[in-house]
């Protein structure tokens, strides 16, 4: 039997289809909070490179090439283990180091400009990995409308990168 040479209606997907379901918009929420956060701190540990301690050129370099083994090691885990576990270790290690830096000396050059290599390493890795990790989140019909909210949600955090990277260098609001 042949059937209708009249093309099947298509449904049409709206942004607030991502906030129907209790279940998918918490997914939404918590993905477009991950994408944000994750971009402040890709985009802050980029442009704070000139900041860090040492030759600010060298630091430049170890910044770009610091992201070609987080590329690789980031498509090695997305195909060995689950992409929570591999998402969610990336992040902590990531967050964890930056957060760790803190806690050492001004005098330890080195030291400070590795822990900021090993952030950098984590959240590139992590960065990569959301892409596979959101589109595997969200059912077909909603799928493009859900990774374009998330990369939106991710370019407001690049904007808002550069104002986290002066933050500290300025001691009241109307200096």
């Amino acid at each position: 039997q042949m059937q209708d040479s009249k093309p099947q209606q298509q449904q049409k997907a709206i942004l607030l289809d991502l906030f129907r379901t209790r279940n998918i918009a918490t997914i939404t929420i918590m993905s477009l909070l991950l994408w944000f956060f994750t971009s402040v701190g890709y985009f802050g540990l980029s442009l704070s490179t000139p900041n860090w301690h040492g030759n600010a050129y060298i630091n430049c370099f170890l910044s770009a090439v610091i992201e070609v083994p987080a590329y690789v090691i980031a498509w090695l885990l997305l195909r060995s283990l689950p992409r929570r576990y591999s998402l969610s270790g990336t992040l902590f290690l990531g967050g964890g180091v930056v957060l760790f830096i803190q806690l050492v000396p001004a005098d330890f050059n080195v030291l400070s400009v590795g822990l900021v290599m090993i952030g950098k390493f984590g959240i590139t890795a992590a960065f990569s990995m959301l892409y596979v990790y959101n589109v595997e989140l969200y059912p077909t019909l909603v799928r493009n409308m859900a990774v374009g909210a998330t990369s939106t949600a991710s370019r407001l955090g690049s904007i808002i990168a550069p104002y986290f990277v002066y933050l500290g260098e300025t001691s009241c609001i109307s200096c």
